[in-house]
């Protein structure tokens, strides 16, 4: 048997890692679908409860008087997202505010001389 040439041992050394590198790049591809299917699969889950929790909330408003709606916790939710809104709509407004603001004192700045 001949022995081999240096040459020779560094292409198969070469053949060598890239068949590893390629097969891990493959692996590492793999992995990060399956992590990226789970987040997907988790958030479409997420996505499900608010859904359902907004269609609870919109029957509950509408009918306190049912069996789930006189559930103390289910109504201090209720008040919580009641306080939210609230709050999300001084919000609105002033960003309204300062939209509107913004808007005057660009227009007084274009009148100016």
């Amino acid at each position: 048997m001949e022995p081999e040439s240096l040459w020779e041992r560094i292409k198969q050394g070469l053949r060598d890692s890239a068949t590893t590198a390629a097969e891990k790049a493959e692996y590492l591809g793999k992995l990060g679908r399956a992590r990226l299917d789970i987040a997907k699969t988790r958030n479409a889950i997420q996505e499900a409860f608010s859904e359902l929790g907004g269609l609870v909330y919109s029957h509950l408003e509408q009918d306190r008087s049912s069996v789930i709606g006189e559930q103390a916790d289910v109504q201090t939710q209720m008040q919580t997202i009641k306080n939210l809104e609230t709050e999300l709509e001084e919000r609105e407004d002033i960003l309204q505010t300062l939209k509107t603001d913004e808007g005057e004192e660009e227009k007084a700045g274009e009148l100016s001389p």
